[in-house]
């Protein structure tokens, strides 16, 4: 089972790391990964972020008040749910079921403090591991002894965040989650490619033509990078060589969108750039040189 851990911020982070080193003393057949321990010295951090993400069958999306609406994390559980067969399950970190809001509240979520919410989780988990699930006796066993290491990992998480008063808050370039959402939404399509060629040598039929899927990802390329801005897609058309995007404020905390950005939009799909407002004006073009 490839479980695939997101966070965003200090308090989601430590609690994914105590996931990480925890889960596997209940679960033996549970591999999960973290990008802030498994990515390796000198590793392209962006690129392993996009492989694991096609790669997992699980997502455990480490929330907390302050990061629910973390565009990132969003974008990591929407990857792993669009997977064949894949599961996302928000585990929340000082918060309840009822503040949890839309994307992430679309899934089954699990207080992270609550011991019987977390051995349903983990009973969840290993029934959809398939023929590597543990019986159900030896699972509680497991669950028992370790339980109490967990729980108190969890309650000086909390100590900590209590005494620091620290935000969750994640900084990072606009250049950077550009290059990061453009290469997680390739390695996706790649992974959906090979699964049509898989279905094709069979002799079936694949459920979407190939030119169709790279539409989708570069829809949902644009869609994810315009968000990081305060920005709402309305409609995108491909016009030749050209890309006409027609994009609205979401409200005061928009970002304005500058030629810069186009044009890391415009050289990450190849084509030149026509951002427009909802009233057909021009805001930005971002021509290829």
């Amino acid at each position: 089972m490839k479980l695939f851990l997101s966070w965003s911020g200090q308090r989601a982070r430590m609690t994914a790391e105590a996931l990480r080193s925890w889960l596997p003393d209940v679960l033996q057949h549970v591999d999960p990964w973290l990008s802030s321990q498994d990515i390796s010295a000198g590793g392209r951090g962006t690129q392993e972020i996009a492989t694991k993400l096609s790669e997992a069958n699980f997502g455990i999306i480490c929330t907390t008040p302050e990061n629910q609406s973390s565009s990132w994390l969003n974008f990591e559980a929407g990857a792993v749910s669009n997977q064949v067969g894949g599961y996302v399950v928000p585990f929340l970190i000082g918060m309840r079921v009822a503040e949890l809001t839309s994307p992430l509240s679309q899934f089954q979520a699990v207080l992270g403090d609550d011991e019987a919410e977390v051995l349903k989780f983990l009973v969840d988990l290993n029934s959809a591991s398939g023929s590597p699930a543990i019986p159900r006796d030896r699972l509680d066993r497991a669950f028992l002894r370790s339980w109490p290491e967990f729980e108190s990992r969890m309650h000086d998480i909390h100590a900590l965040h209590s005494r620091s008063g620290s935000s969750d808050a994640v900084e990072r370039s606009e250049a950077d989650m550009t290059e990061e959402t453009l290469l997680i939404v390739r390695s996706l399509d790649h992974r959906l490619a090979e699964l049509e060629r898989s279905v094709l040598q069979t002799g079936g039929t694949p459920p979407r033509q190939t030119r169709e899927v790279r539409r989708i990802s570069e829809e949902r390329f644009i869609a994810s990078s315009f968000s990081k801005l305060g920005w709402e897609i309305v409609r995108s058309s491909w016009e030749g060589a050209r890309v006409v995007i027609v994009a609205q404020s979401t409200g005061d905390s928009s970002m304005p969108i500058s030629r810069e950005f186009a044009e890391r939009i415009a050289k990450s799909l190849g084509r030149d750039v026509v951002v427009r407002g909802e009233a057909g004006k021009v805001i930005v073009r971002g021509n290829l040189p």
